[in-house]
């Protein structure tokens, strides 16, 4: 056997080491106390590999919720462990797989928010979200997560990203962008393009909450050339005043 025969043989080798407890890891029907062995197996290889294999088990839901969260909040444990490796990056590897997958970002999140900075999170969140597209997409549940995720930061850049999903097909996304922007304290930004969503929203839970906001904060103003389509769009209780603010009827 030549030289790179070994060296083939041995790739193939640890491919099928990987493969073996990747099944095991994102099989929800063997023993739990085997996929924790699993786990910690991947731990103690301490390579890119591992952490890539380990990001799998983020995937997939054992049909008990008890056990399943247990799984996870162990990945997460030695993902955070990892992070200290220093011969390769777990944060490149997990922000790789959050720009690759739709679904089940959730913990991956909660990964980075320990392995980065605040400032070096929300960068990355900004990133993500300016990948993502207020478009149809038939599974939203990404770019429900991202903002989800984003009502909790503070941000111009964030905010900007966050604006444009005032407009997005799927109306929780919509509705948890209006959260996501009230909460960024940014009016010069928002209040424009809140009181936009107003005059056309359909939701009627949407127009419901930016009627309540609007009302609890009289500095919020109606630009002029909207205030007829906004009154004609709010509930029977609200109104909007000659200066610009919604206000309540009293009964």
């Amino acid at each position: 056997m030549g030289f790179l025969d070994f060296l083939f043989d041995a790739d193939k080798k640890e491919e099928r080491k990987y493969a073996k407890l990747e099944k095991t890891l994102t099989n929800m029907y063997v023993q739990a106390a085997e996929r924790a062995y699993t786990i910690e197996q991947l731990r103690d290889l301490r390579t890119a590999e591992a952490v890539r294999v380990l990001l799998k088990r983020f995937g997939e839901s054992a049909p008990n919720t008890t056990v399943d969260l247990e799984d996870k909040e162990r990945v997460y444990d030695v993902l955070v462990e990892l992070g200290a490796e220093p011969s390769f990056s777990v944060v490149e590897i997990v922000r790789e797989h959050l720009r690759e997958v739709d679904e089940n970002v959730n913990w991956p999140l909660k990964v980075l928010t320990d392995l980065l900075s605040y400032d070096e999170f929300v960068g990355f969140l900004v990133e993500l979200l300016r990948d993502a597209s207020p478009e149809y997409k038939q599974n939203p549940e990404k770019k429900q997560e991202l903002i989800l995720r984003a009502q909790e930061m503070q941000n111009p850049e964030l905010a900007q990203e966050l604006v444009r999903f005032l407009e997005d097909m799927n109306e929780t996304v919509r509705f948890l962008a209006v959260d996501a922007v009230m909460r960024q304290e940014n009016p010069e930004l928002s209040v424009g393009p809140l009181a936009e969503m107003l005059a056309r929203e359909e939701s009627l839970r949407i127009v419901q909450k930016l009627a309540a906001a609007f009302a609890g904060n009289q500095n919020w103003k109606i630009p002029a050339e909207l205030r007829e389509e906004v009154n004609d769009a709010l509930p029977d209780e609200f109104g909007v005043h000659d200066q610009g603010h919604i206000y309540k009827h009293r009964h």
